[in-house]
């Protein structure tokens, strides 16, 4: 099986291990791929849903990993024994839902586990539930697929600092579609601001006039706020 897009570079992110574990896991395409790479030993592919685990198992069984890739019906963590899984993998989820799954299922995650997290929206969310939970960002990267964008986290535990542009702007400075990115969250925060303008009470305005003016600067380091 290839991966493409959004898939394989979160495959690309996952390291070499016995047991891996992809949660959400929708038809398997991540496990199956990373047992016949040699990227993991075995997997668990588990979902919450039994359409999607049905569906998995059948694509599973026809490529002949059904003694490797074990199924499970685990709603976030709740199917996975503490330290079971070398990596886990929760990806095409909102940040929030990710963060809740991490909180439910902490006693699932240990030093020596690494998470592999694909958030479709609310990144900034995950990012600072990440920060203030004694979790450290290893990696960060960007995804393209198409016109969208999408981040994806190495994350081990471990406390460390952060500041608020780390939380909303994250550590991607060397990413090749880093530019591109900020473009889209300027154009984004205008549009907010440019509605809330409009609007009657005018809302946290001055809010997204700061996240605007962080991603501004965060393009240009040298520009002068106001410009």
């Amino acid at each position: 099986m290839e991966l493409t897009g959004r898939l394989n570079q979160i495959a690309c992110c996952i390291p070499p291990c016995d047991t891996l574990a992809d949660i959400g896991t929708d038809h398997a395409y991540i496990p199956i791929y990373c047992v016949q790479k040699g990227i993991a030993t075995r997997a668990l592919a588990c979902d919450v849903n039994r359409g999607p685990l049905d569906i998995a198992r059948e694509n599973i069984a026809g490529v002949s990993l059904s003694d490797c890739i074990e199924t499970r019906l685990s709603d976030g963590l709740e199917g996975l024994a503490p330290d079971e899984a070398d990596v886990i993998v929760i990806a095409g989820m909102g940040g929030q839902l990710i963060s809740e799954i991490l909180a439910r299922g902490a006693d699932r995650i240990s030093p020596q586990t690494t998470l592999v997290l694909q958030p479709m929206i609310a990144v900034e969310e995950l990012r600072r539930y990440l920060y203030e939970n004694s979790y450290c960002i290893a990696r960060e990267i960007l995804a393209a697929e198409g016109r969208k964008l999408y981040h994806i986290m190495t994350v081990r535990q471990g406390k460390t600092a952060y500041t608020e542009e780390d939380v909303f702007v994250g550590r991607l400075s060397e990413d090749p579609l880093y530019e591109r990115y900020l473009e889209y969250k300027i154009n984004v925060n205008e549009k907010i601001i440019a509605g809330l303008e409009r609007s009657r009470d005018g809302g946290n305005v001055e809010f997204y006039r700061n996240l605007r003016q962080m991603y501004r600067q965060a393009k240009d380091p040298n520009r002068k706020d106001g410009e």
